[in-house]
């Protein structure tokens, strides 16, 4: 199976996430892939715009009619897609992952279960009922999201461990220096914590964009800057990173060899955008 990750510009609504996520899809599906695995809230963005969003009580009636429009691209291309956005659930909205496949119905594919007091006060998602991972095509893929990876014994004994694949479609910062020069890479370290915990493959799918830019990412607002997306093995070694100045889509080919999941990058079929880096760009 071919895999993409994307690591694009964040999008500011729902629109531009439809246009973002479709002009990414046909990119995929050009060169044969199988499944293209977007960041978290890629539908509508990640930041404070959402507050407005959320008050509009039709907004899950938005979703809804976007995840149409995107189920016609993918029935057009051939191509499966996991889509981060805000999902309806009991009282308030979970941060999820849906997986939209030619044919079929929208299935929600996992939601993030650690959630500071903030996040729920501010931004009124919930915890989902389980983590157990989705089967696409005979592979299992659990899901973990933005800063669960600097808590992860609060994801164990929820169906996580059933994986044969992680993905983190986390929104995560690095630390540069002056220079631009990436002093502490937290994509890599918190890579290796998630597949050195449960002993499978991980591949993230960040945004582009400087943490400062981002008014939701409090606690990264200095120095910090998003991008360079990895993949790593069951033991923790980093397969593949993407840039840290690009839009970028990283390509994999994933088998099954005696039972286990390998994940192995694409050589020559990546393909990286040179663009300012300009937060909603899309």
């Amino acid at each position: 199976m071919k895999l993409c990750t994307v690591q694009p510009h964040m999008t500011d609504s729902i629109s531009s996430g439809v246009n973002a996520i479709t002009r990414w899809i046909e990119k995929a599906a050009k060169s044969g892939t199988d499944l293209v695995v977007f960041p978290e809230m890629m539908l509508t963005g990640y930041d404070f715009h959402l507050h407005d969003l959320f008050k509009d009580s039709s907004w899950p009636a938005q979703v809804d009619e976007a995840l149409s429009e995107l189920r016609s691209v993918v029935d057009a291309s051939g191509t499966s897609a996991l889509v981060g956005l805000p999902y309806r659930f009991g009282e308030g909205q979970l941060n999820a992952l849906v997986l939209l496949e030619p044919g079929r119905e929208a299935v929600l594919a996992g939601a993030r279960s650690h959630l500071p007091v903030g996040d729920r006060n501010r931004w009124g998602f919930v915890e989902p009922d389980d983590r157990l991972p989705v089967n696409f095509r005979g592979i299992l893929f659990g899901s973990i999201f933005c800063a669960e990876a600097l808590n992860l014994d609060y994801t164990k004994d929820k169906g996580l461990e059933r994986s044969d694949v992680i993905l983190w479609p986390g929104v995560l910062g690095s630390d540069y220096n002056e220079n631009k020069d990436i002093t502490r890479d937290w994509n890599a370290e918190y890579a290796k914590k998630i597949a050195r915990c449960y002993s499978v493959p991980v591949i993230q799918s960040n945004y582009l964009a400087y943490a400062s830019d981002i008014s939701i990412q409090t606690a990264l607002d200095s120095n910090r800057m998003l991008g360079g997306s990895v993949a790593c093995d069951a033991s923790g070694q980093i397969l593949d990173q993407a840039s840290w100045t690009e839009v970028d889509m990283r390509s994999f080919k994933l088998t099954r060899t005696d039972g286990t999941v390998v994940v192995t990058p694409t050589v020559g079929e990546h393909l990286s955008e040179s663009h300012a880096r300009t937060l909603f760009k899309e």
